[in-house]
């Protein structure tokens, strides 16, 4: 009868060895941080506080549709017909903010000097979306030009282009530009409307800001 109590203790203590065990083996591995997890699904996310600053130099011409009387090469037979417009210089920058993997948006501000012909200079505050893959990249813009010389008008512009990133900051890009020129009356039109279509290609260059 005395060793009953100390059987009995004996057993208790075996079993509770191997649940424990168990327990141990069962146990569920700890599950990944919220922050691990977004870098996982976005691994070339920027943090917030990112900023591009960009500079463009474009060299094009273009076309216009529309009473070229004042150009100096006509592509059709006679004055109203199509005619090209003088190359021009392009130059511009920009201030890029948000995440160029998802969408880099900013203000631009841009100016065209034409290079021969009549002296002609148009200012172009305008908005700039940018998207970068890899070493690729494509861009859209949209803004209200201003024609400072030779006579003062004003009109709507928008573009589209791509970039090919030679480096990380330097790449090479071409831009497909449409505007709308508003300009002085005549006695057929009250206010005619002058659509220009142009083509530039140039350089992109870009300087990053890390947070």
């Amino acid at each position: 009868m005395r060793q009953k109590p100390a059987a009995i203790v004996t057993a208790v203590a075996l079993s509770a060895f191997p649940a424990r065990g168990h327990a141990q083996e069962v146990e569920s591995p700890p599950e990944p941080s919220q922050s691990s997890t977004n870098e996982d699904r976005q691994p070339f996310a920027r943090k917030a506080g990112w900023m591009n600053a960009v500079a463009t130099a474009f060299v094009g011409d273009g076309l216009r549709f529309n009473n070229p009387y004042r150009l100096s090469t006509v592509l059709g037979s006679q004055a109203q017909s199509l005619s090209r417009t003088a190359a021009y210089a392009d130059l511009g920058a920009a201030l890029l903010f948000a995440d160029p993997a998802f969408l880099a948006h900013g203000p631009t501000l841009r100016i065209s000097i034409s290079l021969s012909g009549v002296p002609q200079s148009v200012l172009t505050p305008s908005y700039l979306a940018l998207r970068r893959t890899g070493c690729w990249g494509v861009f859209a813009r949209a803004g209200l030009p201003f024609v400072l010389t030779p006579a003062p008008t004003w009109g709507a512009e928008g573009g589209v282009g791509g970039v090919w990133f030679a480096r990380a900051g330097l790449g090479v890009a071409a831009e497909l530009v449409g505007d709308l020129f508003y300009g002085a009356g005549t006695r057929e039109v009250g206010t005619p409307a002058y659509p220009v279509l142009s083509a530039q290609a140039g350089f992109f260059l870009s300087w990053e800001a890390m947070p």
